[in-house]
């Protein structure tokens, strides 16, 4: 196995899957702290549903997110559209590849986990149940098909996979504070009940780690034609989110627009910077 490079993501219980990718003799594991992560996050479920605080803990959310403008909570929402995800990792394509690829393969994970989930599962959203004017609603009316919130799952899913892959202390709070206030957001805007939340949580961080694990056996997204790949793919999505707003929300429109921009700009003068250092190499 070749020595590791300073930047490879190194935790307890784990390998770094650029060697792993070099030597094909390891699979990545995902270590304890991952699981039990999971363990609480669905013992918490199991508490807030068995225990009747599902609907109090969702008005109480909702009433205490007027401290900040609906704009707010739509851009924080945003944030865990899958489409805005695949396109927030576009920076890492050359620099972290097996992070990307983890995430994408994660993604399909998770995706399939929401949409089956939502399609034997037929829960009613708040609006369904609560009268309007009892909580606050922000965007559009949605009233079926709550259980569990994918949104939730893609933000949790985003930041397990930033937490296998960085060590570092304030990574991790960071991108973990940002799931949860993604998480909040599906309730303060009246979207999602609270256990849609944490279901969403524990599916998209369950998601995660065997994505992970995963993409070290299917070394594809890491290879020269997979990361061409994945790079012109998630290109094209940060192209689509520049032209296109789908999302249900006006207001996010620049937003996304926005962190499409900022993705582009940064990813085109990476590749042309290690192009120009590489050719200067060569020429020396």
């Amino acid at each position: 196995m070749t020595e590791s490079s300073e930047h490879d993501p190194v935790l307890p219980g784990s390998v770094p899957v650029s060697n792993i990718v070099e030597s094909g003799a390891v699979t990545a594991r995902v270590g304890l702290w991952f699981w039990l992560t999971a363990l609480g996050i669905l013992l918490i479920t199991l508490i807030v549903e068995f225990g009747g605080l599902d609907r109090q803990i969702f008005l109480w959310l909702n009433d205490l997110g007027r401290f900040a403008g609906d704009t707010f909570w739509i851009g924080t929402t945003t944030l865990g559209d899958g489409l805005v995800v695949c396109v927030l990792v576009l920076p890492f394509v050359r620099r972290k590849p097996e992070l990307v690829w983890a995430l994408l393969v994660s993604l399909l994970l998770m995706a399939l986990y929401v949409k089956g989930l939502k399609f034997f599962i037929h829960r009613d959203r708040p609006l369904t149940n609560l009268l309007g004017a009892d909580f606050r609603i922000i965007g559009a009316p949605y009233r079926f098909n709550s259980f569990p919130s994918g949104h939730a799952a893609a933000a949790a899913m985003l930041a397990g996979i930033f937490c296998l892959f960085f060590k570092q202390v304030w990574v991790r709070v960071a991108i973990i504070g940002l799931a949860l206030m993604i998480g909040a957001s599906r309730i303060v805007m009246g979207i999602h009940w609270t256990v849609d939340v944490l279901a969403g949580f524990l599916g998209g961080w369950m998601a995660a780690g065997l994505g992970y694990w995963l993409a070290s056996r299917l070394r594809f997204g890491t290879t020269l034609p997979g990361k061409i790949t994945i790079g012109v793919l998630l290109g094209g999505a940060a192209v689509v989110m520049l032209i296109n707003n789908h999302t249900d929300y006006a207001q996010a429109f620049r937003f996304q627009q926005g962190i499409a921009l900022i993705c582009l700009i940064y990813v085109t003068c990476d590749v042309g910077l290690w192009y120009r250092r590489k050719n200067t190499i060569l020429f020396l």
